[in-house]
């Protein structure tokens, strides 16, 4: 991208700083070289490492989406400071919260913000693990993006980890867990529920969410109150039919499907860009949003009970939730949580006292690192569920 335009573009779309808009390049893959191996690195690019880490890296990789379609995804790898580790050094995948669903949301275009918010990476770096954080499907590289679809995240986030394997000076082992928040915490689930059968030459030690929805139904119900779960509703219609190829009048209202597409448009990366959704949505206030019972037509409700629910497949996991979470409920996580463990799953639940959706993960992240760090180093999992406090 020539300068000039770039910054055109820059005035245009304040929003944006200009990694993100004149990297383009580096996000072009040609058609031909996504089938292949998932895993396979097919592009790196070394960009400032966060504090604590030795080297960071933006890479494009191979993977797979929901219906085994080769896809190319990018995202960021931070690596800790030199020193080799027997048997390799573990590895972490971690999963982002809600940014949006069209190409330029991919967090890995402004990689300090990205780094800034994964919970806990300076302590997993200063214990030797890699962390590994997908953008998914359709975020950055061209395609179509997984929101909320969990094979396809979770098949970003085991491939994003294979890739980071094959970086220069990794060193890794095959041990590895997957964390995550809000949408990135849907993903972590259903890297438990796929990882033993996608991924055999790994072994997932574990898993940490934190704010992750689990019962998808809500999403698509007519009495969403707020305007985050308005956007998030959004996203995830919009998402799911050009996915499923299901039309969109089937569950919004023909009046909204112009704001549906706006919002579809935008990004959930900043304050500013949260407050512009915010006020995309207050056009259903005019229009209406969903048509009656849409989480129960035709295709649709075949399509939220597949991305609800993961079965964790018995790797062990962490759940942290939020007591104020407007937009996850505290009584769906307990619910969920509850059935994982009359079901066997050894559950660690920490729910943290006047905590917002957005303010779990840097309340708990401490502790979900501690039990990450365990689980990688091989200690026992603890017996049955275990409800600790904060």
């Amino acid at each position: 991208m020539r300068t000039g335009r770039c910054f055109a573009l820059l005035l245009a779309v304040a929003l944006w700083p200009a990694r993100a808009l004149c990297a383009d390049s580096f996000y072009a893959i040609p058609d031909g070289a996504r089938p292949g191996p998932p895993g396979t690195l097919l592009k790196a690019e070394p960009v400032a490492p966060p504090p604590g880490a030795g080297a960071a890296y933006r890479i494009i990789y191979r993977s797979r989406n929901h219906g085994g379609r080769p896809v190319a995804i990018s995202g960021l790898v931070a690596l800790p400071p030199a020193g080799r580790t027997a048997g390799g050094r573990p590895l972490v995948a971690w999963g982002h919260g809600t940014s949006g669903v069209a190409t330029r949301c991919a967090p890995s275009r402004n990689p300090p913000q990205a780094f800034a918010r994964i919970g806990g990476l300076a302590d997993l770096l200063a214990r030797g693990v890699i962390v590994a954080a997908t953008d998914y499907g359709g975020l950055g590289e061209a395609g179509q993006h997984s929101y909320l679809l969990g094979t396809s995240e979770a098949h970003a986030m085991i491939d994003a980890v294979r890739a980071a394997r094959r970086l220069p000076g990794a060193d890794a082992g095959e041990r590895y867990a997957a964390w995550g928040f809000s949408q990135g915490g849907h993903a972590a689930l259903f890297t438990a529920a796929t990882a033993r059968a996608y991924a055999p030459e790994m072994h997932l030690a574990g898993v940490a969410a934190a704010a992750a929805p689990t019962e998808l139904r809500r999403l698509l119900r007519d009495d969403i109150g707020t305007l985050p779960g308005q956007v998030v509703a959004s996203f995830a219609a919009w998402s799911w039919g050009q996915a499923y190829g299901l039309p969109l009048d089937g569950i919004v209202r023909p009046q909204a499907i112009g704001t549906v597409d706006g919002i579809a448009a935008d990004c959930s990366l900043d304050p500013v860009g949260d407050v512009a959704l915010g006020l995309s949505a207050l056009g259903y206030a005019q229009t209406g949003f969903l048509r009656s019972a849409a989480d129960r037509r035709p295709g649709w409700d075949q399509l939220i009970a597949r991305n609800s629910n993961p079965d964790p497949n018995g790797v062990p996991v962490f759940f942290a939730q939020g007591s104020l979470d407007a937009l996850v409920e505290p009584a769906t996580t307990r619910d969920y949580v509850g059935r994982l463990c009359r079901a066997g799953t050894s559950v660690t639940y920490v729910e943290v006292p006047w905590a917002s959706h957005g303010g779990v993960v840097k309340a708990v992240a401490p502790m979900a690192v501690s039990w990450l760090l365990a689980r990688l180093s091989g200690a026992p999992v603890p017996d049955g569920c275990l409800r600790a406090g904060r």
